[in-house]
Parts: C-alpha cells; sequence; structure tokens
C-alpha cells in the first residue's frame, strides 16, 4: 500500500503529466463533475465556446449556462460512452477567424471500487484534415484527367482486384462483353465463361507483369458492329521495392494498323510494279527491236539484191515485222490503258460487244477460218466496263486465231449469260491447245511456250490483270492438240444511283 506522501507524489506526477500533454485531456466523474482538465482543453473550450471549465463544476451545467446547443450535444456523447460505447467524434470550430479541426475521443472507465470516470482526449488534426482534403482534391483532377483519355486504363493489385479503372475501359468492356464493371471485384469475375483462352491469355500477362516486366501486345475484339484492335501495355506499380499491382493501358489503333497495313500493302505493290516493270522495260525493248531489225535488215536487201521477183517476197516479210510490231504496241496500250484507266461502268450490249471484237480482228491473218459459234443470254441488265471488256474479247479471239489447228475445221464458241450478280463468259476453240506443264504459267507476262510463239506474251497477262480489275476471276482447261476453253466471271457493277 502506498502511504499518503507517495499517493501525493503520484498524484503531483499524473497531474504534471497531464498538464504538460500536447493532447486536450478531461476527467469526469460518474456525475459529470470535473476532476482534471490541462490548460490545453480548457482554453480550447473558453476560446470557442465561452466555457469555463473548472474543476469540481458539472461540465453539462457550465455548458448550458452558456450554449445550451452545446450542453444537449455533449449530454449526448456522455449518455453514449456511460453505456459502455467508446466514442471518436470530429468537431470543426473557429479561433480567430482561423478553422480547427478536432478530433475527440469519449471513453469510460469504471475502477474496481465501482467508482465511474470518462476520459476525454482530443488532438488538433487541422493539419491531416487539410493534408486529406488536398489529397481528395488532387484525387478529383486525377480522375477527371483519366476520364477525359480516350484510352482505357485499369489498375489491379496482386490478387487480380480491380483498383480503379476510367469510364473509357468501362465503356468499351460493356460493349464488347456486355459486362459491368465493379471496383474491388476479381478482374477475372468479369470474364465471360466462355471465352476460358481469353481468361488464360490474360492470366498469363498479368503474371508477367506483376514479376515486374512491363509488356507490350495486340489484341482484337468486337466492339459494336466492328473488329477494332486494340495496342495493350502493362505496367508494374512498385511500393518500397515490391510489386504491389499493374497499371493496365489500352489505346484503339484500329486507323493505325489499317494504315500501316495498307502502306504494307501499297509497299508490296509498289515492289511488284517496280519488278515488272523492270522485266517490261527489257522485253519490251528487245520484242520492239526484233521486227525493226528485221525490217532494217530487209531493206538493205532489196537495195543490195538486184533480182526484182524476190522484192515482192521481202515486202511481204516487210509487212509481217510491222503487223508484228503494230499488234505487240496494241498490246503495250491495252497494258498501260487497264493499269491507269479508271472504271466507267456502264450498260453492256454483249450482242454489239461481241460483233465489235470480231469485226476489229477480220483483217487478221487466217481470221476467216475460224468459224464463230455465238450464244448469248443477257435478259437481265448489265454494267461494267465497256473497254476492258473488249479488251478481253479481243485477245481471246486473236489467240483463238492465231493458235488455230490448220488440220482441222476451226471454231470459237463464245457463251455469254448474264444474272444480276454476275456474268458467265466461256470461249471454247479446238485449236493447238496448251501442253500440261505451261497451264500455270500463261497469265505471266511475256510467258512464251517457245520461241515459234507467235504473240508478244502479252495478251493473256493483260486479260488476266482485266479481269482482276473488274473483280472478276479465270481459269483456262486446256488439252494439247484438242482446243482450250477459258472461263470468266465478272460481277455485274450497278451504277450509283442518281441524286434526281
Amino acid at each position: 500500500m502506498l502511504d499518503q506522501a507517495e499517493v501525493g507524489a503520484w498524484q503531483d506526477l499524473f497531474t504534471s503529466i497531464i498538464e504538460d500533454s500536447d493532447a486536450n485531456i478531461l476527467l469526469l466523474d460518474d456525475e459529470l463533475k470535473i476532476v482534471t482538465v490541462n490548460p490545453g482543453f480548457y482554453w480550447t473550450f473558453l476560446e470557442t465556446h465561452g466555457v469555463e471549465l473548472k474543476r469540481g463544476a458539472n461540465i453539462l451545467q457550465s455548458m448550458n449556462e452558456v450554449n445550451p446547443s452545446l450542453g444537449r450535444q455533449w449530454k449526448e456523447r456522455f449518455l453514449t460512452v456511460v453505456s459502455g460505447t467508446p466514442l471518436k467524434v470530429e468537431d470543426e470550430f473557429e479561433i480567430d477567424g482561423k478553422q480547427y479541426n478536432w478530433e475527440i475521443h469519449v471513453k469510460s472507465e469504471a475502477f474496481a471500487d465501482g467508482r465511474q470516470f470518462v476520459s476525454v482526449f482530443s488532438r488538433d488534426v487541422s493539419v491531416r484534415k487539410a493534408y486529406q482534403k488536398k489529397i481528395i482534391g488532387n484525387e478529383a483532377n486525377l480522375r477527371s484527367i483519366l476520364n477525359t483519355i480516350e484510352s482505357s486504363i485499369w489498375l489491379i493489385n496482386r490478387n487480380f482486384e480491380l483498383i480503379d479503372f476510367n469510364k473509357e475501359f468501362f465503356k468499351q468492356y460493356k460493349l464488347a462483353f456486355g459486362v459491368k464493371l465493379v471496383r474491388g471485384k476479381n478482374i477475372f469475375d468479369f470474364v465471360p465463361a466462355d471465352m476460358p483462352e481469353m481468361k488464360a491469355t490474360w492470366l498469363g500477362r498479368y503474371e508477367a507483369g506483376l514479376t515486374g516486366r512491363p509488356g507490350k501486345f495486340y489484341e482484337a475484339y468486337p466492339i459494336g458492329n466492328s473488329i477494332r484492335t486494340f495496342e495493350v501495355k502493362t505496367y508494374p506499380i512498385v511500393e518500397d521495392g515490391q510489386v504491389t499491382g499493374l497499371t493496365i493501358y489500352s489505346r484503339d489503333v484500329t486507323v493505325q494498323r489499317e494504315a500501316e497495313d495498307l502502306l504494307k500493302y501499297q509497299n508490296e505493290e509498289l515492289t511488284k510494279i517496280n519488278s515488272e516493270l523492270d522485266q517490261f522495260v527489257y522485253s519490251a525493248s528487245h520484242d520492239l527491236r526484233a521486227p525493226l531489225m528485221s525490217v532494217k535488215g530487209l531493206v538493205n536487201m532489196i537495195k543490195i539484191d538486184p533480182d526484182t521477183e524476190k522484192r515482192d517476197h521481202y515486202l511481204r516479210l516487210i509487212e509481217n515485222s510491222i503487223c508484228r510490231l503494230d499488234n505487240f504496241i496494241t498490246d503495250i496500250i491495252h497494258y498501260s490503258r487497264n493499269s491507269r484507266m479508271e472504271m466507267m461502268p456502264c450498260k453492256i450490249n454483249f450482242h454489239a460487244l461481241v460483233k465489235e471484237s470480231i469485226e476489229s480482228l477480220r483483217y487478221m491473218q487466217d481470221a476467216d477460218a475460224v468459224r464463230s459459234i455465238i450464244n448469248i443470254t443477257d435478259e437481265k441488265p448489265f454494267y461494267s466496263d465497256h473497254s476492258r471488256l473488249l479488251i478481253i474479247f479481243n485477245n481471246i479471239i486473236s489467240n483463238a486465231v492465231r493458235y488455230q489447228d490448220k488440220n482441222k475445221e476451226s471454231f470459237l464458241q463464245i457463251d455469254i449469260s448474264s444474272s444480276c450478280e454476275k456474268t458467265h463468259i466461256a470461249f471454247t476453240d479446238n485449236g493447238v491447245g496448251i501442253a500440261e506443264e505451261f497451264k500455270e504459267n500463261i497469265f505471266k507476262m511475256f510467258f512464251r511456250a517457245s520461241f515459234e510463239s507467235k504473240g508478244s506474251g502479252l495478251g493473256l497477262y493483260i486479260v488476266k490483270s482485266t479481269v482482276d480489275k473488274l473483280g472478276g476471276k479465270i481459269s483456262v482447261q486446256s488439252k494439247l492438240g484438242e482446243g482450250t476453253k477459258f472461263f470468266i466471271e465478272i460481277p455485274n457493277v450497278f451504277p450509283a444511283p442518281s441524286l434526281n
């Protein structure tokens, strides 16, 4: 047991600790009389509420004398803690024109002798509240910035729980999968059950990112009525040297990827065109020069050969060389026209088109030896490019004449049938045919089966290129010594409706 002197010493020590404390301290007995109040609590109440707290006075009575509403507020607090429930509240008040925030803890304690005391501790948390307000403001600003970004952003922790996300990610995810995201939930709870591959893929990406490795990849998802391509990047969130989560950034790069694909396609086309141009210049210069050199040689023969009977023979040879040169130049014109000319769809009269083509070739050598059989069914109106169709007909008909079998009664059958969607054209002849080993090369530029071939090597290449320009298809069936059949399919290109 402590003697009276020791008790007094401890009381003095306790009083000294209370009075020197940075916190405001108030101790009440079971009748709510003030047992101890330190200067901090005393002056705070005096300056803010005008209530002087004196030892031995009933605190509620002191409050009611000055501010009854304050007395009612504290009475409710005391009743709460006396019933056994500790209380923590915050009060805001003004001193000398400055706002203060105080955090107040009220608690009831029962001593062994049955006496009950109420302790009140308060401290100034104004600085902390100011920082909290600033943080909240910064967070609001940051969220505003995130929500104005057109890209999707979301954050997960190590448990794959959604820490946060912006409006764009919420909108795009809902459009893609019909799911509304919720913060705090596991992100895999929002992956559709019928997409296990997607879940496995993203699990691997998240796990890789949580090891501290940033990631970058591309994904394609159906958004609305189109397939959109997204560039996705993962950035680890590092705190105190530990990866605590991931920030994922996704942006729509559909237009960019389409532009890249277009540029890649155009580069490939340019490379192809350059290669074809090199080949064309080399072969064309050779094939143009050959008949010219032949003409030059024959002219020299006429000059030096006094035999006038041979002159007619030389002139026929010159005429043949000129015809070869003319045919080659015509093929070059067709090639250039097909490559450069814009599509000009119009209504096609196949009867007139076939007649025009055959008439243009009637003076071709041995053209009259090939009988024409024409079958046209064009009940449905058909629209396409007349000039390009004429190029196709001219080249295939001239080939039928050029490569007829002189040992047979030669014919060329042309079958045409039109529908609303397309036109089917078949050219069937009984000429010399094409050997099996040459079939896959006949549509290549300057391809000739042998040096004895009569054409420029451009004809079927032009036909194939022209069919491609018209959006059609071409195929061939042929057997050496029996004949050849070309199948062509051309789509019906209806003209745009008039505004009138």
